[in-house]
C-alpha cells in the first residue's frame, strides 16, 4: 500500500469515527487537525507578492534575484487585476529549489 492509499484509508477512519461519535480528539487536537489539512490541501491559495516573499522568509530584493535567477517563476497575471500573484504550490517547490542552492553554498 503506497502512502497516498494509507492517508485515504486513515482518514476515511477518522471521517467514520467522527461520525459515529466515536471520536476522542480534543478540541485543541481538532484545531490542530484542521490546520494541518488545510496546509496540505489548499494547494490553489493565492500569494501576492508581499506574501510571497514572507512566506518564502525572503527579503523582497532576494525574492526579485529568485525570480530573475529562474529560482522561483514568474508572478501570474490575472485579468482586471493590475498586481502579479503567486500560488501556494509553486511557492512550495521553489522553497525545495532555494533549500538546494543554500545547501550548494555551504
Amino acid at each position: 500500500m503506497n502512502k497516498l492509499d494509507l492517508l485515504k484509508t486513515c482518514l476515511r477512519n477518522a471521517i467514520f469515527n467522527i461520525d459515529s461519535g466515536n471520536s476522542n480528539l480534543t478540541d485543541e487536537q481538532c484545531e490542530d487537525l484542521i490546520d494541518t489539512i488545510n496546509k496540505i490541501s489548499n494547494t490553489q491559495n493565492k500569494y501576492s507578492k508581499y506574501q510571497s516573499y514572507n512566506y518564502l522568509g525572503l527579503s523582497r530584493a532576494t525574492f526579485d534575484r529568485y525570480i530573475k535567477d529562474g529560482i522561483i517563476p514568474e508572478g501570474r497575471k490575472e485579468s482586471g487585476f493590475k498586481e502579479k500573484f503567486w500560488y501556494k504550490k509553486d511557492l512550495d517547490e521553489s522553497k525545495k529549489k532555494i533549500k538546494k542552492k543554500i545547501l550548494n553554498l555551504k
